[in-house]
């Protein structure tokens, strides 16, 4: 029964990867404070080459903060903002092509953002997590599958003092989208248009 009630807090806390609407005041008040912690928070995207092979690019560093009422998960709030120029592949031409005017534009859309919508379980450690997701001034929903993987004190502040009292949640999500919805579309279909997203996220209660 406990793991199950910490299920439902975590799961409350994703509708991180976002504003629940409706939700009360008074519901709001009471809600326990956290930030994604950057370091250890990741997007990895991979697509088809032309068929040949899967290539992939990675952001780090992902920003947010998420308020959770443990009595009232579903009245949970989190803002997830992502930097496009962090995103890296490994192949710096490439890198510069995805920033720029044909991809995400990062110089006159320095942010993606993410806001959750509603939070479905779906087993007993994982759920869908449905939000808006905008790009390049485009919004469009998009459903996360998302497994939760921990919350307590950060095991590692038994070896390492710097996580030594904090309290952690952490989660995996995937997605697939098609990139031509945002304004990506350059190079489909040999490059292909579906995209597959793994998102990877630690967060510490303030």
């Amino acid at each position: 029964m406990g793991q199950r009630l910490r299920f439902w807090r975590t799961m409350g806390a994703l509708a991180v990867l976002g504003l629940i609407v409706g939700a009360p005041a008074e519901a709001r008040a009471a809600a326990e404070s956290y930030a994604l912690a950057g370091g250890h928070s990741t997007i990895v995207v991979s697509w088809s080459h032309a068929g040949l092979s899967r290539h992939a690019a990675r952001i780090v560093g992902l920003e947010g903060t998420l308020e959770l009422d443990p009595a009232s998960p579903e009245a949970g709030r989190v803002d997830v903002k992502i930097d496009p120029t962090r995103l890296s592949s490994g192949v710096a031409a490439l890198d510069r092509l995805l920033r720029g005017v044909d991809f995400f534009d990062a110089a006159a859309h320095p942010a993606i953002a993410f806001q959750s919508t509603a939070v479905l379980r779906t087993g007993e450690r994982t759920g869908e997590v449905t939000g808006d997701l905008t790009i390049r001034g485009t919004t469009r929903p998009v459903t996360l599958a998302v497994t939760w993987n921990f919350t307590g004190e950060h095991p590692l502040g038994l070896i390492n003092p710097s996580f030594a009292g904090k309290f952690v949640s952490g989660f995996s999500a995937t997605t697939r989208l098609l990139r031509s919805e945002w304004g990506l579309g350059r190079g489909a279909p040999l490059i292909s248009d579906e995209v597959d997203v793994a998102i990877e996220v630690e967060a510490v209660r303030r």
